[in-house]
């Protein structure tokens, strides 16, 4: 099979493949990712990460795709977004519980900052020949305030409560049993996280509410399935940050 090295043909290559490989990869590049952001950049690299990662979840939940073991459309952006409370356990675990809120809030900022200039964007009126480009981005981008105030909402509660549970348990345990630490902390923060956002995004906030069987099914249950599998497969890359930190 020829792979060109157009965009448009590595999507296509790409949709050759079922949805478990690419979920498999996506979640394997995201843990090389943070590692490579933190032993080249330390804790500052790892909050560019989590900004970057909330805004491509953001966008990514707007889709969904089939799985063999899943009779329900199972919402995209999953992983991308399950691995930021990766990166929350380990700014906590190596840098400290402050640089994990500051992760937090800065990411919070780069989704409001993102949604108003492209807001402002599709303001104006496009020129002649762009118009297919205009809806497109109007298209993406213009169901984002009240996704994004969603997820916001949802974000900024399951990431606290993800810093908060993780530092308890590094106390009661004096600093032992990170996996299971890890493990607990960000299964608790991502199921509140999950559950916040699917009923405020698609059912209070939506102009036409998802039935709940829906929701259920499509945006809580499934997606928290792969937060779950996220978390374990992330418990390696935890351990090996530890090879990573600078100062």
């Amino acid at each position: 099979m020829h792979l060109s090295l157009s965009p448009q043909a590595f999507v296509d290559w790409l949709q050759h493949y079922p949805a478990e490989a690419l979920t498999i990869v996506q979640l394997i590049s995201c843990g090389v990712i943070i590692l490579f952001m933190m032993r080249f950049f330390g804790a500052m690299g790892l909050i560019v990460y989590s900004s970057i990662a909330v805004i491509a979840g953001n966008l990514q939940v707007q889709t969904a795709a089939i799985y063999s073991f899943f009779h329900e459309p199972i919402a995209l952006g999953t992983i991308v977004f399950s691995s930021i409370f990766i990166v929350s356990t380990i700014l906590t675990e190596y840098y400290g519980k402050n640089k994990a809120q500051q992760a937090v809030w800065l990411s919070f900022l780069a989704m409001i900052l993102l949604t108003y200039f492209m807001l402002l964007a599709v303001g104006f009126k496009p020129a002649n020949g762009f118009g297919s480009t205009h809806k497109a981005i109007n298209l993406l981008f213009i169901p984002a305030p009240a996704l994004i105030t969603a997820s916001l909402i949802a974000y900024t509660i399951g990431q606290l409560n993800d810093i908060w549970v993780f530092a308890t348990l590094s106390r009661l345990t004096r600093g032992k049993y990170l996996w299971l630490r890890s493990l607990l902390a960000i299964l608790i923060g991502g199921f509140l996280d999950i559950l916040i956002f699917s009923v405020l995004a698609w059912v209070i906030f939506a102009p036409h509410p998802l039935p709940w069987k829906t929701v259920l099914l499509t945006y809580v249950l499934g997606p928290y399935l792969f937060r779950a599998i996220a978390a374990i497969a992330g418990v390696p890359f935890i351990y090996l940050a530890r090879l990573m930190v600078r100062t």
